[in-house]
């Protein structure tokens, strides 16, 4: 094949023009077949520092909404636990109002708080995900032991029993706020709970008058009335972390959008790409391969 010296800038031009247009389609193809604009972060031009910060906010916004999640389940937990105590002090109250100093009274109503103590003491030492919830921040140690613990008197508060510290927990969730929640075993409610249903446990027959009876009743309606506020701030906090959570997941689902906009190919648009370059390549090939079938033959 020869070509007059006049065609050859001509044909290198189009040749040229050729793969360009060889390259977009290509791309146009890529974009077609995956669904992005850009497998990386090269190929997104400026649109590629708004991907890494919504990239990068969207990971921070879900782990936050993570631990909010987490915080959440624990407080339910707690939430649950505490309102197995005030059943507790519910049937203690009942099995103390119908009793009096007669000896076989008083025994049954020691028996039942024995065991209700029993079960305050198991409650309060409740582990989620490995965690002593009621131990503070000494989550690894059961936070109530009463192999040490005398109640002295009604009056005389006594938080002997408690192994834990008293660091309420809480947790970040977003840039500028942390929620506290939580409660630890040594809170008066629970002392006074431990304390009361001791008392019973060990009350002594022969000593026990009706005003003692009346004043261990006293401090059961008060340890209840207690650990219901108690309940109540645990609602309340849980409350907030959901709150918190949601509103995480709801940027999170926003962030995704606009990363996925950013990512994602106008499919319709780049249809009608891939069909004009088609066509133009087409024409650059058979203006290319006119030129290259022209001899000087031709012009002899």
């Amino acid at each position: 094949m020869s070509m007059r010296v006049a065609t050859f800038a001509l044909s290198g031009s189009l040749m040229n023009h050729a793969l360009t247009t060889q390259a977009k389609l290509a791309e146009k193809q890529t974009q077609e077949a995956s669904g992005l604009v850009s497998s990386d972060y090269g190929g997104l031009g400026t649109d590629a520092g708004k991907l890494v910060d919504l990239e990068v906010s969207l990971s921070r916004a879900q782990a936050y909404a993570d631990a909010a999640t987490q915080a959440t389940e624990r407080v339910e937990v707690m939430y649950s636990a505490t309102g197995s105590i005030i059943d507790a002090l519910t049937d203690a109250r009942t099995t103390l109002s119908s009793a009096s100093v007669d000896t076989e009274d008083l025994v049954a109503v020691q028996e039942t708080a024995a065991s209700l103590l029993e079960e305050v003491v198991s409650l309060l030492n409740t582990q989620y995900e490995g965690r002593y919830l009621f131990a503070g921040t000494d989550t690894l140690e059961a936070p109530v032991d009463l192999s040490g613990y005398t109640a002295v008197d009604a009056d005389t508060a006594d938080t002997g029993y408690y192994a834990g510290d008293s660091t309420i927990i809480s947790v970040k969730v977003d840039a500028d706020r942390t929620v506290s929640y939580g409660v630890t075993a040594d809170n008066e409610a629970f002392e006074k709970t431990i304390r009361v249903l001791s008392l019973i446990a060990d009350s002594d027959s022969d000593t026990l008058t009706d005003d003692d009876l009346e004043t261990l009743s006293n401090l059961l309606v008060e340890a209840q009335d207690e650990v219901i506020a108690v309940q109540s701030g645990l609602s309340l906090a849980a409350a907030t972390l959901e709150n918190a959570a949601a509103e995480q997941e709801d940027f999170v689902s926003i962030a995704e959008t606009s990363i996925d906009d950013l990512r994602s190919a106008d499919l319709a648009e780049v249809a009608v790409a891939v069909a004009q370059y088609e066509t133009q390549l087409e024409a650059s090939y058979a203006a290319v391969g006119k030129l290259s079938s022209v001899s000087l033959l031709d012009y002899l």
